[in-house]
């Protein structure tokens, strides 16, 4: 078993660009979706309160991916990406929907709320920040394999869910495993990191 980190920073291959388009709101938007009762995107479900927000696009001529970034703890999916990777999506999160200036087409927020207990916290790596046994910082984790379910998307307590994480047990798309049905399906804008494997 295998755990990613999943990042919106991914190069696009062939462009003269660094980096693929990315999505911005204002201010105003921004005091929407953070708030004192939910900062952001940290495992929390939405859907409820939720309302169609709009958002631009940074870079106009930066090539366009199916997976925007937007802020930590989540990303944007246009419609293919919502098409293709459906299965794993939807099991551990919610689609939010949004308008991009200028792009015909649906989009939408993928808030993960799938956010389980799996760290183990002995194993894991830790970076110490005060005299107290909880002032630390989550420098690498490691995970038991056994507290996993169906889910492959993931988020954690231990870094207050900002990361989104996924889990790859075979690595075969047809199992529905997020980041297999990425890469077959030749979706672009994510990376991922390899963060720990059952070998460790």
């Amino acid at each position: 078993m295998k755990v990613y980190e999943i990042s919106t920073l991914a190069k696009p291959s062939n462009s003269p660009f660094k980096v693929y388009a990315g999505l911005y709101a204002d201010d105003k938007i921004w005091r929407f979706i953070v708030t004192p009762e939910c900062e952001g995107f940290m495992g929390i479900p939405r859907k409820k309160t939720w309302k169609t927000q709009p958002f631009y696009i940074d870079k106009p001529l930066a090539p366009i991916p199916n997976f925007f970034h937007v802020s930590a703890g989540a990303f944007v999916c246009d419609e293919k990406a919502r098409e293709l990777a459906a299965e794993p999506l939807e099991m551990s999160g919610e689609f939010l929907s949004i308008k991009v200036e200028g792009k015909k087409g649906k989009y939408w927020i993928y808030n993960c709320t799938n956010c389980i207990n799996v760290v183990d916290s002995k194993k894991s790596k830790w970076t110490k920040l005060g005299p107290k046994p909880d002032d630390r910082m989550m420098e690498r984790p490691a995970f038991y394999a056994s507290r996993f379910g169906e889910e492959s998307i993931f988020k954690i307590p231990e870094d207050r869910a900002t990361l989104v994480y996924c889990a790859e047990f075979t690595g075969d798309w047809e199992d529905g495993e997020f980041k297999a049905v990425v890469e077959h399906s030749g979706l672009t804008g994510l990376k991922f990191k390899l963060v720990w494997t059952d070998e460790d």
